[in-house]
């Protein structure tokens, strides 16, 4: 049995678990990205909730390799909307290396074609392709668009295992 993680680090993100059980079959368990609502002026925002993070993280039982895609900048994206995408993206890395869990960080562009998703004109249209490939994949399973990507993150990582992973010991760079 090997089990893979498929992490999508943004604050409507969600890790999913993959597990490859050739004698009991497969599953797929989806976990939302554990957040709190804070009041920000009139508004509220999502801010990533830490401890239930690790709680969730350590309950899962051994991972043969996470998949952390990799943040970058879109156009037009400002710049508290940048800050806060780093900030996803290392706060899942710590995480991850806090609960020896080995990982890689992973372009989406490789990720997505290891599961054979074309490159999309746009951002919208991309996610809408990803969620179309999951919902075959897993067509017992109703999987909204926030959870796509990283159902799919964790299908990518049970088809290739990486070389170079991150854990606790090493700081090797990803693919």
């Amino acid at each position: 049995m090997s089990v893979y993680l498929g992490i999508d680090p943004g604050v409507t993100g969600a890790f999913a678990r993959y597990t490859v059980d050739p004698e009991n079959g497969d599953a797929l368990t989806i976990f939302d990205t554990p957040v709190l609502w804070i009041r920000v002026g009139n508004g509220k925002r999502r801010r990533y909730e830490i401890a239930p993070l690790l709680e969730q993280l350590r309950a899962q039982p051994p991972i043969t390799l996470a998949y952390l895609e990799e943040q970058h900048a879109r156009p037009g994206q400002g710049v508290a909307s940048t800050f806060a995408t780093g900030y996803g993206a290392g706060l899942w890395a710590a995480c991850l290396t806090a609960c020896a869990i080995p990982f890689v960080l992973i372009h989406p562009r490789r990720w997505r074609h290891l599961v054979g998703i074309p490159q999309a004109k746009d951002y919208r249209s991309g996610k809408q392709q990803v969620r179309l490939a999951a919902c075959r994949r897993f067509p017992y399973l109703a999987i909204p668009l926030d959870h796509a990507d990283a159902v799919m993150l964790a299908v990518a990582a049970s088809l290739e295992q990486a070389p170079q992973c991150r854990t606790t010991s090493t700081a090797s760079s990803a693919p």
